[in-house]
């Protein structure tokens, strides 16, 4: 399983390379685009009503922690069970999903088959790469392309065969290899464990894993070991490579 995620580390190094090859860096440049990020949870109705509460309740705690964390970040749970984020930061975009995906996926729902596609799944995310015309937040405004891709994408998912992680923008190229690296990325995640994906969560926070243990009430080994094989190093490689694209070129 080890050999798995160094060869998928390496190939996401590689799609990077030929992102920064497609479009290389060039310093100074204003970065005009921003991202939004759509989500949808999923069977949010297998859900008890206490359950639901629980779901809102953390949704609201991880997006007030991502606005505190990046500056201009804007989220909002809409109908209880749509989640859509502007991140002017597009670098920031894909550490910001991943809290949240994880974030639902670490609660502790019952286990019946009721729940089975939540607990699999939690969400399903897109992220829109694009400009943002209008982001009003006392007017409740989110208006520009990148919150129209990444809604568009999000409801284009409508079976569990299709992938649940998708990046979309007016580059069909970057979006193409973008969403290579979050359709395997999403794959590790929907087959972590709720308590994998606590793990991951604080991971993501770059909280040490003495302080996950203490945390989580667990031996520091038991936290490295949840990582480990859960595959953590693929999400870290491709966390780290998306906050180095240069997006200005896109």
């Amino acid at each position: 399983m080890s050999g798995d995620y160094n060869s998928f580390s390496l190939f996401v190094a590689a799609i990077i390379r030929n992102l920064q090859y497609i479009c290389p860096r060039k310093f100074n440049m204003r970065i005009a685009m921003q991202a939004a990020i759509s989500a949808d949870i999923v069977s949010s109705t297998s859900l008890s009503p206490k359950e639901i509460v629980m779901l809102q309740a953390k949704i609201n705690e991880t997006i007030i922690m991502l606005e505190e964390r990046y500056e201009g970040f804007w989220g909002r749970l809409v109908k209880g069970d749509y989640i859509e984020c502007v991140v002017p930061e597009p670098n920031a975009a894909l550490r910001a999903a991943l809290l949240l995906k994880t974030a639902v996926k670490s609660l502790n729902i019952s286990k019946d088959s009721r729940t089975q596609q939540f607990r699999k799944y939690g969400m399903r995310l897109a992220i829109g790469l694009a400009d943002m015309r209008l982001v009003d937040r006392k007017k409740d405004i989110m208006d520009g392309d990148a919150i129209y891709y990444s809604g568009r994408a999000v409801d284009s998912m409508h079976s569990e065969n299709k992938c649940s992680f998708v990046v979309v923008g007016k580059n069909k190229e970057y979006s193409m290899l973008l969403t290579t690296i979050t359709t395997l990325v999403d794959s590790i995640l929907n087959g972590a464990t709720r308590r994998q994906s606590e793990v991951f969560y604080y991971k993501l926070l770059s909280m040490k894993e003495s302080d996950i243990a203490s945390l989580l009430s667990i031996t520091q080994s038991g936290v490295n070991q949840r990582a480990s094989v859960a595959g953590w190093s693929c999400l870290e490689t491709a966390v780290n490579c998306f906050e180095q694209i240069n997006f200005s070129r896109i």
